[in-house]
């Protein structure tokens, strides 16, 4: 059989201002570019990736969606041209015949070949691609003559284009894909994103993948998770350094129903024990420091929340009402069992067992910020944000969700619950504080605008 061929040592420069990651590790639907590349090809002996540019994050997510065929080629002069990278591809790479796949496009079945050939496509636009007298190449090729191909590639003086090299073979033949994908630039990127959906909450500093039976999370920043007791967690868990990854359990995510009082009814225990056996303690870091670092946040890409603004025909002064927040309210809270950022998307609910993932360990030592976020994720979940409205009027903002009756019926079952009822002031200044500090870490602007001020009008009315 064949091998695979995946340059991804090139930074990518048109793919600035979109992406994460690398490129290849865009998520399209529920897995990442380079998957539904290899998934493209039905027979494949070894897949070869070449590393430069963020090589720790390609490898770590190969590592975690358990591929086993695979070998990494580091390119040490990556930031040089596209030829020059790819003479540094050692010779053994071309020792058997080798599909080629560039790093940002892919169709969803590349048919066999027996002969050199370039496989070409029909983008929306042609202006970023290379073509020739048989159409647009695809960046996707078969190389059967390929000890013929690598001595082309060692001679060449040219710097990119490598249809320019399929093309120097003694024979070379061009195949038309039946689909064809590609995130290489953002009018393409956006296309194929259109087309695809994955209900997760899309933010800036980390990605969520699912392949095969496997979770894999990619964090910009070093992930810390240290599951308990309490809430248990999918296992096995394995940590990189930018990443971890788990087994998927069976189970229904955002309970509802039966599912979830049986939840709620395990959560109230839990807090319970603590409301009458643990110490008080205060955290002003995990609630008054962490408001105003995204406070600011927001303001850099969002000046005018610094002032007043209008929400729903009320003038509010968003500085001052954040210095107004009773913080030793606030910050006052129980040590106790934390899972550090418990809501609803983050439990899934098995016959035998509830799952909770996505820990949050650390300065999380207050049972009042899992109170908190817990009732923040019965209005707004990951099945809801469509419901949420934005309107930028002349005078300022109208903001509106409309929760579902099942939403309803499960935050009047919370807002009934005598741990509401005894702290309601407490929780619904401690719910305002979580929307305003979520507000600044979405990919989406509006939903960022709109999370601000929810919050903002949540902390004026508990002022």
């Amino acid at each position: 059989m064949p091998n695979l061929l995946i340059p991804c040592s090139g930074p990518g420069t048109r793919s600035v201002g979109y992406t994460k990651f690398h490129k290849a590790l865009i998520r399209i639907g529920d897995c990442a570019v380079i998957d539904h590349i290899i998934n493209s090809f039905s027979d494949i002996d070894k897949i070869y990736i070449t590393l430069g540019y963020e090589a720790e994050y390609i490898q770590e997510y190969i590592q975690h969606s358990s591929r086993k065929n695979v070998e990494f080629i580091e390119i040490e002069n990556w930031n040089s041209s596209q030829i020059a990278s790819f003479k540094q591809i050692p010779k053994h790479v071309f020792d058997e015949p080798v599909y080629y796949n560039a790093c940002d496009n892919w169709s969803t079945q590349v048919q066999s070949v027996e002969h050199n050939t370039y496989y070409t496509c029909k983008p929306e636009n042609d202006e970023y691609y290379d073509t020739s007298e048989w159409g647009v190449y695809s960046g996707i090729s078969f190389i059967k003559d390929s000890k013929e191909y690598y001595d082309i590639l060692q001679a060449t003086d040219i710097s990119r284009n490598d249809l320019l090299l399929l093309q120097q073979l003694d024979q070379i033949h061009s195949e038309p894909l039946a689909d064809w994908y590609d995130v290489g630039n953002v009018q393409s990127y956006r296309t194929v994103q259109q087309n695809a959906s994955f209900s997760v909450l899309d933010k800036t500093q980390q990605e969520i993948y699912s392949i095969n039976d496997r979770i894999v999370k990619l964090f910009i920043n070093k992930p810390n998770l240290q599951p308990n007791n309490n809430y248990p967690h999918p296992q096995p868990l394995e940590h990189t350094e930018h990443g971890l990854s788990y087994t998927r359990v069976d189970g229904k995510v955002n309970p509802m129903n039966g599912e979830f009082e049986r939840v709620f009814k395990n959560l109230q225990d839990t807090w319970r024990f603590s409301i009458h056996n643990n110490a008080q303690c205060t955290n002003r870091t995990l609630w008054q420091d962490k408001t105003w670092e995204r406070f600011d946040q927001i303001v850099q890409q969002f000046p005018e929340f610094s002032g007043t603004v209008q929400v729903n025909g009320q003038a509010i002064d968003c500085t001052r009402t954040v210095e107004n927040i009773d913080w030793d309210l606030v910050s006052t809270g129980l040590v106790g069992a934390c899972h550090g950022d418990l809501v609803v998307d983050n439990i899934i609910v098995g016959e035998d067992q509830i799952h909770y993932i996505d820990h949050r360990p650390g300065v999380v030592n207050d049972i009042f910020y899992d109170i908190c976020k817990f009732y923040h994720s019965l209005l707004l979940h990951n099945k809801n944000l469509e419901r949420y409205n934005l309107t930028h009027t002349d005078n300022g903002y109208i903001i509106k969700i409309s929760p579902s009756d099942e939403d309803s019926i499960r935050l009047n079952q919370f807002t009934t619950s005598p741990i509401y009822c005894d702290n309601k002031r407490k929780i619904e200044l401690g719910v305002g504080c979580i929307w305003l500090s979520m507000s600044p870490l979405n990919v989406d602007k509006d939903l960022n605008k709109f999370l601000f001020l929810l919050g903002i009008e949540q902390l004026k009315k508990y002022e």
